[in-house]
């Protein structure tokens, strides 16, 4: 989610606005039989042997494709069992919204306002927050639904969940790391020198270290999950630092996402994991040259993991400019895919490419390349002329294992600060 200089220095070339200023796909319409295909996402059909489903969006302010993180959801947690929602966000701040659903203080706004990304401050997310808390009221402890992020680019809330745990047993830890800890915050975090990063690294591995020898104390006084996630935020604080050191930022961070990813299934109940994010990340195949999140799920997981894409023909998302606000852009793009729905009824449709009766016709479009809409938090209203700036060409079958395709999608409701 962070913003690429990509599009600064496309605006700046004259010559990119000069030759790319198409918007859709030229090739022909393929007819294909929907009949393969399903509108309703409540019987998406995910094996039991899946141990993790991603789903992807094409872009992060689209109203349908958050729509799309509770309907999958729910879906997996009546027919798969699913207890655990893992967001492309903050991981201490994504502890807070799990305190929430369980029963924790303050509102579903106030939850979905500290993942760390302000696209996620919409009131579509603050209805599956809501909907996740009536959940839990309603069964036993052990069948709870949790709410984590796997993301590693805050400090301030991974800080505050690791101290809240270590002043309950050894506060003169917690005294000194805190003022170790202090250079590095949510604020200052773009701007933090090599210098401060590296001494920051090697203080947390320190403190891990130092924590290790306590493990016994924290879990007799607060039990063997405080421990661990309070460890685990130590371990997001070094990770952003590896990130921010990187030479190649997108690689470590999917990286370290994939690690967390590892982690919540070394420490979660044997259920299915649901997690979400970008398409970028949750495909099988990376789109942009380096080893993506989704890839390395794939690489280790084989058909453990099932990865779901989105698509829509025409485009309307909240675009967050430089200054934070938002305004409302909107892009259009065909392809074999999104084109099926032009003489459907439904707006929408669900297809499974690993479905072994899938007649020539569709075999034929998801073997072939196809050019689908990709936007992150911000695109340039200037950007939106050029058809390179906000899609990238896919081999369906070897991206994903299946894809929710839209005519029409619309922007997020986004929730006042």
């Amino acid at each position: 989610m962070k913003l690429k200089s990509f599009f600064k220095v496309c605006l700046s070339t004259s010559v990119c606005l000069a030759l790319l200023t198409g918007c859709g796909n030229s090739a022909s319409f393929v007819s294909a039989d929907m009949s393969y295909t399903q509108a309703d996402i409540e019987t998406i059909p995910i094996s039991s042997d899946v141990q993790v489903v991603g789903l992807g969006e094409a872009s992060h302010g689209v109203a349908q494709y958050h729509q799309m993180k509770a309907d999958v959801f729910k879906a997996l947690v009546e027919n798969n069992g699913c207890r655990t929602f893992i967001i492309e966000g903050d991981f201490g701040g994504a502890l807070k919204v799990d305190q929430y659903i369980n029963g924790g203080n303050g509102t579903a706004e106030e939850a979905v306002a500290e993942i760390g990304f302000s696209i996620y401050r919409t009131q579509e997310m603050a209805n599956l927050v809501e909907w996740m808390r009536s959940y839990n009221e309603t069964v036993s402890q052990e069948d709870a639904l949790h709410f984590y992020g796997m993301d590693v680019q805050r400090f301030d809330n991974n800080k505050e969940y690791l101290f809240s745990v270590i002043d309950q047993t050894h506060p003169e830890i917690s005294e000194e790391y805190a003022e170790v800890f202090a250079p590095l915050t949510d604020e200052n975090r773009i701007s933090l020198d090599k210098t401060t990063l590296n001494h920051a690294k090697e203080s947390v591995s320190e403190f891990i270290l130092k924590l290790d020898t306590v493990e016994d104390d924290i879990v007799e006084s607060l039990g063997q999950p405080a421990f661990d996630f309070a460890r685990e935020c130590a371990n997001t604080i070094y990770a952003y630092c590896e990130v921010q050191l990187s030479d190649n930022y997108n690689v470590t961070r999917d990286q370290c996402m994939y690690d967390k990813v590892e982690w919540f299934l070394q420490h979660g109940d044997g259920s299915v994991l649901f997690i979400n994010g970008h398409n970028g990340h949750i495909g099988k195949t990376s789109v942009a040259d380096y080893t993506c999140l989704g890839e390395l799920l794939s690489k280790n997981l084989g058909d453990g993991y099932y990865s779901i894409g989105t698509d829509a023909q025409k485009t309307q998302f909240n675009s967050q400019k430089d200054d934070g606000d938002f305004e409302v852009l909107e892009v259009s793009n065909s392809n074999d895919l999104n084109n099926q729905l032009t003489h459907a009824d439904n707006g929408q449709y669900f297809i499974d490419f690993t479905n072994p009766a899938m007649d020539e016709t569709w075999k034929q479009i998801l073997s072939s390349e196809q050019t689908i809409t990709t936007l992150n938090v911000g695109l340039p209203s200037m950007m939106k002329k050029i058809k390179s700036a906000y899609t990238t060409t896919i081999v369906p079958q070897d991206t994903f294992d299946g894809m929710i395709v839209f005519r029409a999608v619309t922007p997020s409701a986004i929730l006042n600060k």
